[in-house]
């Protein structure tokens, strides 16, 4: 086997884990949300050796993400509890949420973009 080869594993194998822990921190989040609030997961990073996941989330109303932000990290214990039994793998990860800054600039720049024209 060449190297390239054995890095390109490693690199779909970290893509596939991180589209699977994607998909249950968003089904996480949408049996969590209240009336009114919507969470979304926008993106997670996984690191190298996959213990450790940082799931990306957008609120909306944002006059709302500080206080849903504080809600989901005081849960991360649920999102690992929840995550056991739909995850198959070997080692589950240890989750942290984050707001994703990253989104919400490129919402603000399409507002900006649509004023324009």
């Amino acid at each position: 086997m060449r190297k390239s080869d054995s890095i390109n594993k490693m690199e779909f194998r970290k893509e596939r884990m991180t589209a699977l822990v994607k998909d249950v921190a968003a089904s996480f989040l949408k049996s969590k949300s209240r009336p009114g609030i919507l969470i979304s997961a926008t993106r997670v990073d996984m690191s190298k050796d996959f213990k450790n996941a940082t799931v990306f989330v957008t609120v909306f109303p944002e006059k709302t993400e500080n206080e849903v932000l504080i809600g989901l990290r005081e849960k991360n214990w649920e999102l690992r509890n929840y995550a056991k039994g739909r995850l198959k793998i070997k080692f589950l990860p240890s989750f942290r949420f984050e707001l994703d800054k990253g989104e919400k600039a490129r919402q603000r720049m399409q507002v900006i973009l649509n004023e324009k024209e």
